[in-house]
């Protein structure tokens, strides 16, 4: 069911659809495939021909056939001026009809359901075992259900391309899916939309494409050129979880074996061939139960209830509620880690003189400790991580 009150009524413009779709048809993922657009429909469109599908249902034990009406696109009444009078919700419609030869397409039909009239079908009643490929933006406030329907699909060999928020990328209930290999991300990033009169909306949505087609540009391992042997002080440690924070994904060092929280944004590019997913850096279910989650319960925590722990509400130490990544360097100063982390290892790391791990890291730091205090040991740090630019007081400061 929609969330109360969350308006979902967001069309996708033409060159949103054409950016994406056109790297998939004119590789030949479409050939002799029949597609199903689940959220694109208009019972007005002149080349359109209703159809009934029996489908057979299952509920525990029993088992019955149900009529489902649907339609069924019919390019050859498709004419130069339909393509200028497609409504809003239908642009997947005119863009693939219009390529049907030109993709291979065998048929393509629809059967969405429009939330201002109430006609039409629901995707969560839709047939997608009768067709080979989905391709569609579906409603973001239901994307969970979305998300199990299509997985189902594709465990039955169905293929699908479909848009999904930015926020995907860090949600705990999808990250087994991008883990499992059961998704990734396309080609491009849209982040406008329209309303049902063409208008573009003046919210910023960044989004993501998502599908189980092979998409070229993954093809390519990154390739890494910094080494932690090189600059060891451009890594912090985790303070609760054995680990090292990665700023930025071009940093990534070729040389360290051990695990590391890159930006949850790598997801849009990393080879799961290259890289392990470990996790997400958030969420206390997903994030606690990792293998090198550490319980800080020993540790000093005179400064950390200072600044972390609400008054009556013990749960919440050593960020263990939420599923938070906090940095130190001596273990009694943690800084919360302010943006999103998925936790990653090398699955090879290149050839090296040496590769390290994180008891490295450890040793390093207490020899610097022993010469430097934590305060101007975590700026120093701070001043090359940032590029040599001068380090802010406040956030970016060991308390």
């Amino acid at each position: 069911m929609a969330k109360k009150g969350v308006n979902d009524e967001f069309y996708t413009p033409t060159e949103t659809i054409i950016n994406e779709l056109k790297y998939y048809g004119y590789d030949g993922y479409f050939n002799g495939k029949t597609i199903y657009l689940p959220c694109d429909y208009d019972a007005t469109l002149p080349y359109i021909k209703k159809e009934i599908k029996k489908v057979e249902k299952i509920y525990g034990i029993a088992r019955w056939e149900e009529e489902i009406e649907i339609y069924k696109v019919m390019p050859e009444q498709f004419t130069e001026n339909d393509s200028k009078l497609v409504p809003r919700n239908c642009q997947f419609v005119a863009y693939l009809t219009e390529h049907k030869k030109d993709f291979g397409i065998k048929d393509i039909y629809i059967s969405g359901y429009d939330a201002i009239s109430q006609k039409g079908l629901k995707f969560q009643n839709a047939p997608f075992e009768c067709f080979d490929v989905i391709i569609t933006n579906p409603p973001f406030s239901q994307m969970e259900e979305w998300i199990e329907k299509i997985i189902k699909f594709k465990n039955k060999g169905g293929k699908f391309i479909f848009l999904a928020p930015l926020s995907i990328l860090t949600n705990v209930f999808s990250f087994k899916y991008f883990k499992n290999g059961d998704f990734w991300c396309g080609y491009t990033e849209p982040n406008k939309y329209e309303d049902s009169q063409g208008i573009k909306k003046t919210e910023y949505l960044p989004s993501v494409w998502l599908t189980n087609f092979d998409v070229q540009k993954h093809k390519s391992k990154r390739v890494l050129t910094k080494s932690w042997g090189e600059h060891p002080d451009e890594f912090m440690p985790y303070w609760n979880y054995k680990g090292i924070e990665v700023v930025n994904i071009n940093d990534i060092p070729y040389d360290y074996k051990g695990v590391m929280g890159i930006p949850a944004t790598a997801l849009k590019e990393i080879r799961t061939d290259q890289f392990e997913l470990i996790g997400l850096g958030v969420g206390k279910e997903q994030f606690n139960a990792q293998e090198f989650y550490v319980d800080k319960t020993n540790y000093s925590e005179k400064e950390f209830k200072k600044y972390y722990i609400k008054k009556g509400d013990p749960e919440n130490q050593y960020g263990r509620r939420n599923g938070k990544l906090f940095v130190s360097l001596d273990g009694e100063n943690p800084y919360k880690q302010p943006f999103a982390r998925i936790l990653v290892k090398l699955k090879q790391p290149m050839k090296s003189d040496k590769i390290y791990d994180f008891e490295d890291v450890i040793k390093r730091i207490k020899k610097e400790l022993k010469n430097k205090k934590p305060k101007d040991l975590w700026n120093e740090k701070l001043f090359k991580i940032k590029g040599n630019t001068k380090v802010k007081h406040g956030r970016s400061k060991i308390r």
